[in-house]
């Protein structure tokens, strides 16, 4: 059994994809294996793969494409290790990485995952944003999970800097493949209703920003909208009364105003049709009469 199993799901992945996959074969650590799962790329991606000759490295390629959270489903579920260090396609990890975060593991055992701070890097693998400061504390309770959800959303940010126990996936269960944006979010939310989460607050992972991601396309703002609003739910279902009524306050300052900020900007470039979306999706969770008052009150008069 390897300590940790890195998996990688790919599409298209070419020009980054080189880059990601050597950054992984070069790690210090090697008790590792490297599972790789291509979702029908048609850029050189799987030719490219195949032509790697190393023993920890498994590929497998579906028969249709199947998008990103059944890829994670399928390579996490045949994981070897105790630990699932989930990867990225676009991005490259330091090489001492995963030591790093085996000892990690090892120094906190019961964590139902982890995530590291990151570097941002551009499509010349230039970093162009350090790690921000960070006061998160090393082990992450439900209560402080739940506080820097209500502000931020997704702990993590990200998935190619976070690793899960495969004891949690036994009792949480696996990626919602219903989802399609976040899906990764889903499952950081049920992993904290159970599990403290691990915080290295070392730059380990270097992230690529690039214009063909799938968060920069605004066809998807909607959808990551409908998405979120499904995961607070959840999360606000096992949280207690007084925490959910301070989340409520805070989200008014923060992740709800940013819905209503997409919205009118939705109203601007695409008309009321796709705003009237935004207005009825935001009313399922909070009134949006109050909403628009925390806008304003945010956006416009500038006050916290």
């Amino acid at each position: 059994m390897p300590g940790i199993s890195v998996i990688l799901p790919v599409y298209n992945g070419l020009p980054y994809l080189k880059e990601s996959v050597e950054s992984v074969l070069a790690q210090t650590y090697n008790d590792f294996e490297l599972l790789v799962l291509d979702d029908c790329s048609a850029d050189g991606s799987w030719e490219y793969l195949e032509s790697i000759s190393d023993p920890r490295l498994k590929l497998s390629r579906n028969d249709v494409n199947k998008g990103l959270f059944y890829n994670l489903n399928f390579m996490s579920k045949k994981a070897e290790a105790p630990l699932v260090k989930l990867w990225s396609q676009d991005d490259y990890m330091v090489p001492e990485a995963l030591g790093k975060i085996v000892a990690f593991h090892k120094e906190h055992p019961g964590l139902g995952m982890s995530y590291t701070a990151v570097k941002i890097i551009d499509e010349n693998s230039t970093v162009v944003k350090e790690a921000k400061e960070d006061i998160t504390p090393t082990i992450v309770d439900q209560e402080t999970h739940a506080r820097i959800a209500f502000r931020w959303g997704s702990i993590a940010g990200n998935i190619a800097n976070v690793t899960i126990a495969k004891e949690a996936y036994n009792n949480v269960g696996y990626f919602d493949e219903g989802m399609k944006i976040c899906g990764d979010f889903d499952m950081w939310v049920r992993i904290g209703e159970f599990y403290n989460i691990g915080f290295m607050n070392e730059p380990i992972v270097y992230l690529r920003s690039h214009s063909g991601q799938l968060s920069r396309q605004e066809v998807y703002y909607i959808k990551h909208v409908v998405e979120d609003i499904i995961v607070y739910k959840k999360l606000f279902a096992y949280i207690p009364p007084q925490l959910r009524s301070e989340g409520l306050r805070d989200m008014r300052e923060s992740k709800l105003v940013f819905y209503y900020t997409l919205m009118m900007n939705a109203l601007k470039k695409s008309g009321v049709k796709l705003a009237y979306q935004f207005w009825k999706e935001i009313s399922k969770f909070d009134n949006p009469f109050i909403l628009t008052w925390y806008f304003v009150k945010v956006k416009v008069l500038h006050i916290k």
